[in-house]
């Protein structure tokens, strides 16, 4: 045999022992294949989930075995807020299976994808209506929720604005409460339950009420800074030694908000402050307690002396101020004036007139710098000059005075109480004494013109007039003259 031969002969057995190997390899992966196209021909692929349910490699019996028995056993949570929770159990809604397309139909729509790399695929696959439950039922369930128990409702609250303290107002958060849309929730139920869910968290469906009105609603945080503003009021007074301060504390008080969020200022608070201001401080026609030069202590009422708030004005202005969160030093708005605060307001400038002596002494800062006799009203006619404390109105140079029965001129003239003052009297030779008892004034007091004079130079508007009548200081027959002043204190 040739070397040629011996090749061709080995060549044609080298191919029979391919083909065997070829055979040998090949064989079990179409036996596999004839297998599997065999199987799943009544199976369904691995990672097939039915309505929620695994379903891999089960046959059509097994699936609806795995389904009823999940149907059967569904329980659903409800998480809701405050830690109240409940369940639906799907025996109790009578929850069940009901195939618009049945399974096999299902498996038959499987076979028809593109086979093998289809097996290794997911596969969701869902079955129409196949899930259903007594709606009836599932009302009377939802009704009963714990979540509806009035213990487990609270009610939510909108963001607003707090009561005024140390930081002033400031916006109190909306509180959300815990309060469930029924009908919301009842949707949000049927809609997801088909789909066999083990679990829903209530506050992520929005099933819950919210409040209107939070923190970062534009008017409300408006409505907050105008509040402020206003409460940022101090309005300071100065009464003597005393302080009296408006500020936020009492303006807070008078401060209303609308629905609208509008802002009000009630305007009687005002007025109760004005008036508070009024009762304390003012002293106009007050009972005074005074110290005579005579050196007993008396008290004289009547006159129209002291401190008289105008409170139409002070209100009036209060308002403006408060409105504008001023803060300011101020003086109140006043008819009149006296010259210090305190009980004794008549301060240590003032003129002493005793009409039963018929004898004056004007007080300058504290020092006597005028003292003499005079003659006042006219008894006998009902001219009498009544008592009290009055402030000097004006004064005035060469003046007429006139009244129904007279017209005269004088030099210096001073009232005090309308059309009642101090004046020179040069047609008078006397003064003092009881003159004024019948040929006395018509209730002016009339000065001996060098002592006018002196008055005249040295008083001003608002100077305190004490006008009184002390037993025992009646004028003496004799000319003998007493330094009363000496005798006394001064004020």
């Amino acid at each position: 045999m040739t070397n040629k031969n011996k090749y061709i002969q080995g060549n044609k057995k080298s191919k029979k022992n391919l083909i065997l190997i070829s055979i040998g390899v090949l064989s079990p992966i179409l036996l596999a294949y004839l297998f599997l196209t065999y199987y799943y021909s009544n199976h369904f692929y691995s990672n097939t989930v039915i309505n929620g349910v695994s379903a891999s490699n089960m046959t059509v019996e097994q699936a609806e075995v795995a389904i009823n028995e999940q149907v059967n056993s569904y329980v659903l949570s409800l998480d809701g807020r405050n830690n109240v929770t409940d369940t639906i159990h799907g025996i109790s809604i009578d929850l069940h299976t009901v195939y618009g397309k049945s399974l096999s139909e299902l498996l038959d729509e499987q076979n028809s994808f593109a086979w093998p790399l289809s097996l290794l695929q997911p596969h969701d696959l869902e079955v129409d209506t196949m899930i259903e439950y007594d709606e009836a039922l599932l009302d009377k369930i939802i009704d009963k929720l714990k979540f509806f128990d009035a213990a487990n409702i609270v009610e939510p609250k909108n963001a607003s604005i707090s009561e005024y303290g140390e930081n002033g107002y400031e916006i109190v958060p909306a509180d959300p409460g815990a309060k469930i849309d029924k009908d919301l929730l009842k949707g949000i139920i049927k809609e997801s339950i088909t789909s066999l869910p083990t679990n829903i968290i209530l506050d992520a469906t929005g099933a819950y009420v919210e409040p209107e009105i939070t923190s970062e609603n534009p008017e409300l945080v408006k409505a907050l800074d105008e509040m402020n503003r206003i409460a940022a009021t101090k309005i300071t007074y100065q009464f003597g030694d005393v302080t009296e301060i408006l500020d936020g504390s009492k303006i807070s008080k008078w401060l209303s908000m609308d629905e609208n969020y509008n802002i009000s200022l009630n305007e009687d608070g005002i007025k109760e402050y004005v008036d508070y201001i009024g009762k304390n401080y003012n002293s106009f026609g007050r009972v005074r307690t005074f110290k005579t030069s005579y050196g007993e202590t008396i008290q004289v009422s009547g006159g129209d002396y002291g401190w008289w708030l105008d409170r139409v004005t002070e209100r009036a202005d209060l308002k403006v101020l408060i409105l504008d969160g001023a803060q300011i030093n101020r003086e109140p708005a006043y008819f009149q004036t006296a010259q210090q605060y305190g009980q004794d307001d008549i301060g240590n400038t003032y003129v002493e007139v005793n009409l039963t002596a018929q004898h004056l002494f004007f007080y300058k800062e504290g020092e006597l710098i005028l003292e003499t006799d005079f003659v006042s009203g006219n008894i006998a006619k009902d001219y009498g000059t009544p008592v009290g404390t009055y402030p000097v109105q004006y004064k005035e140079n060469d003046a007429t005075l006139t009244g129904e029965d007279y017209s005269t001129p004088v030099k210096y003239w001073m009232p005090f109480n309308r059309n009642i003052g101090f004046h020179d009297a040069p047609w008078r030779k006397k003064f003092g004494q009881d003159i004024y008892k019948t040929n006395g004034s018509h209730g002016c007091i009339n000065m001996p013109p060098a002592a006018a004079k002196i008055m005249f130079e040295n008083i001003k508007r608002g100077v305190a007039v004490v006008v009184y009548e002390l037993k025992g200081t009646e004028p003496k027959e004799t000319e003998e003259k007493t330094d009363v002043a000496k005798k006394t204190n001064k004020r």
